[in-house]
């Protein structure tokens, strides 16, 4: 077990080579420039650009630069510290918006050094070329970092399977993001003119507001702790005493806050001594700042009470800057769409207004707060793409009757007319008998009928045969009529419109109908539509699909209805609904089917269910209809 009071983390030291020098925070020195000049160095001469597949870093440093690079492996960042250098500006940052490039952070780590942090999104493979007073660093994609192979002059390929880290390392929070060394200053950063563009900084009040005040709250879930086992045995030992020990260990300068007082009583057995001064700072209630090699210990009321008088300085700043006053004209967006959304960037001194006729907005704000403001209005100002959308209606009908029918009447008399058996006059009468020989007693010299027994005639009969018997005695009329019918029928209709993107489109077409309406002995008149109507919003994903809100109406007149006090009924198909569909596919977004069968049969009672014989004193009528309905829909994107 190794000593408590020994500085355990200079052993392990890598001695890989004499240009690889190990740091405590686990670091290592890759390159080093040790010109003793002097230079000024500011957030203006900072730039971030991707010209090709690597993001470029570049220091403009006015002179020759004299640098250490360190490469810090987690959380992954790379740390350029400036020999005999001023900052221009008391805390400087420069957002990135290229891989793997997170950002820039300045700061006057010494009185004669300047320490510029550049955090990564991963650990990447990088080249570093000097070029006299300027100082490129050039990070890989993810595909190329894995294989380094610059070798040019100048340049120092960084080879991360060359490399050993140091065993043991300072805590994550050393050079991390802190206060004192993250918090940008309301002066707005001027980027050269042969810069790339880069992001705007945002607004230090509300930099200073979205800022956490404890960093405690910030600590992930699964904690990952690096420092060096320790093993501590205390019992009542003053809190001052414990972050003495804890400056001997990690080599760090502690300062403690005056409000820092209490005891601590613990029992550890090879714990990173890292793990164990957060356990005792949660404890008491302290909270640890990491400002270069300098560790600052303080409560949380100090923390939030510094966080409140940094917010209100920034507030007091704003108010005191002189606003101005700038106009943009916009190219697609309408103005008053956009008064809205950038409102809540700016700061409370800032006013928007929207002028209509020019399509232009007038801004007036606080300089700091404009830079985000165009870079609003240029991600929101965008030529939307337009949609291309069809609908078809398909409406097909089938129709099928059939109907049979008979009539049948007799007449017999005996010798002398004094019995007559036959129909009855009020069951209709037959066909005529034409001039018949020997008529019965009931028929007339000449033309005449019988009247019928069972009367089941076809309804509209397009078809029949007739069959007539008589002799002096008896008379015969036997009818069968019929008729069929078959119909199909098909309506398209296929309305089509153009919009845009996220842009609601209806289109119409057909009638309105119109109603009056007597109310309070005042009558007027209103119009219903019967039209074809479609109405839909468009939305194109990232993927090239289209994802719409539809709805299709079909409605039409129905003539097959009677009218109440003059007013049509109306025959209404309609489909709402939302889909996603392929940029120039088809759907069926919705459809219905109706079928309706009929069978009436008419007889004579008895007679007419005895098999075979029954079907001559019957009548069968069938009938049957069936519709369908589709509604379909096809989008395409119109090419910019």
């Amino acid at each position: 077990m190794k000593s408590y009071w020994s500085a355990i983390w200079l052993s392990g030291l890598i001695t890989a080579s004499a240009a690889l020098v190990p740091l405590p925070s686990g670091g290592q020195v890759l390159k080093t420039s040790t010109v003793p000049v002097s230079a000024a160095i500011s957030a203006n001469r900072v730039e971030v650009a991707r010209p090709a597949q690597q993001t470029l870093v570049r220091i403009a440093g006015g002179s020759r630069l004299s640098y250490h690079i360190t490469r810090l492996p987690d959380p992954p960042r790379v740390v350029v510290d400036f020999d005999g250098a001023q900052l221009a500006l008391a805390h400087n940052t420069v957002p990135s918006a290229y891989d793997p490039v997170r950002g820039v952070r300045l700061g006057q780590f010494r009185p004669q050094q300047v320490r510029l942090v550049i955090d990564l999104a991963r650990p990447t493979s990088y080249t570093v070329q000097n070029g006299g007073d300027d100082l490129v660093l050039a990070f890989a994609d993810a595909a190329t970092s894995r294989t380094t192979a610059a070798t040019s002059a100048g340049h120092l390929p960084v080879a991360e399977a060359s490399l050993r880290v140091a065993e043991f390392s300072l805590p994550l929070s050393l050079t991390h993001e802190a206060a004192a060394l993250a918090a940008p200053k309301p002066e707005e950063t001027t980027l050269s003119a042969t810069a790339m563009p880069l992001p705007a900084q945002p607004n230090p009040a509300q930099t200073a507001q979205a800022a956490p005040a404890p960093q405690e709250a910030q600590r992930p879930a699964a904690q990952r702790f690096s420092g060096e086992p320790i093993s501590v045995n205390l019992k009542d030992v003053d809190l001052k005493d414990f972050f003495r020990l804890i400056h001997e260990i990690s080599g760090l300068n502690v300062v403690l806050d005056p409000t820092v007082e209490g005891r601590v009583t613990l029992v550890l057995d090879e714990v990173p001594w890292d793990q164990a001064l957060d356990i005792v700072l949660r404890n008491n209630g302290l909270v640890q700042q990491i400002d270069g090699n300098v560790l600052r210990i303080a409560s949380q009321d100090t923390i939030r009470r510094e966080a409140e008088q940094r917010l209100a300085m920034a507030r007091a700043e704003d108010q005191a800057v002189e606003r101005v006053t700038s106009t943009r004209v916009l190219n697609y967006a309408k103005a008053g769409d956009l008064v809205t959304p950038l409102r809540r960037f700016l700061s409370e001194r800032g006013e928007i207004v929207a002028q209509d006729r020019a399509n232009m907005l007038i801004i007036r704000d606080i300089p700091a707060s404009m830079p985000q403001i165009d870079n609003l209005i240029r991600q929101l100002d965008r030529k939307s793409q337009q949609v291309e959308i069809q609908a078809r209606v398909v409406q097909a009908s089938r129709t099928f009757a059939r109907d049979i029918g008979t009539q049948f009447g007799f007449a017999v008399a005996t010798t002398g007319g004094r019995t007559v058996i036959g129909g009855v006059p009020t069951a209709g009468n037959s066909s005529p008998i034409s001039n018949p020989s020997q008529p019965p007693p009931l028929v007339t010299s000449g033309t005449s009928s019988l009247p019928l027994v069972s009367n089941f005639p076809a309804n509209a009969a397009t078809s029949g045969i007739t069959y007539s018997y008589a002799t002096n005695n008896f008379a015969l009329d036997y009818l069968i009529t019929a008729a069929e019918s078959k119909g199909v029928g098909k309506l398209l209709s296929s309305p089509q419109l153009v919009t845009q993107n996220n842009t609601q489109a209806v289109i119409k077409q057909g009638t309105k109908v119109p109603i009056q309406t007597t109310i309070n002995n005042t009558i007027s008149v209103q119009y219903i539509d019967a039209v074809l109507q479609m109405q839909v919003t468009p939305q194109i994903t990232a993927e090239g699909t289209v994802f719409m809100d539809v709805v299709v109406e079909n409605t039409q007149i129905d003539g097959g209805i009677a009218r109440v006090n003059g007013i049509p009924a109306l025959d209404t198909q309609s489909a709402q609904t939302k889909v996603l569909i392929n940029d120039g596919g088809t759907v069926v977004i919705g459809g219905v089917m109706i079928s309706q069968q009929q069978t009436n049969v008419f007889q004579v009672p008895l007679v007419g269910s005895i098999p075979i014989i029954g079907h001559l004193f019957k009548r069968n009528a069938v009938n049957v209809q069936s519709q369908e309905l589709l509604f379909f829909l096809t989008p395409r994107i119109i090419p910019s």
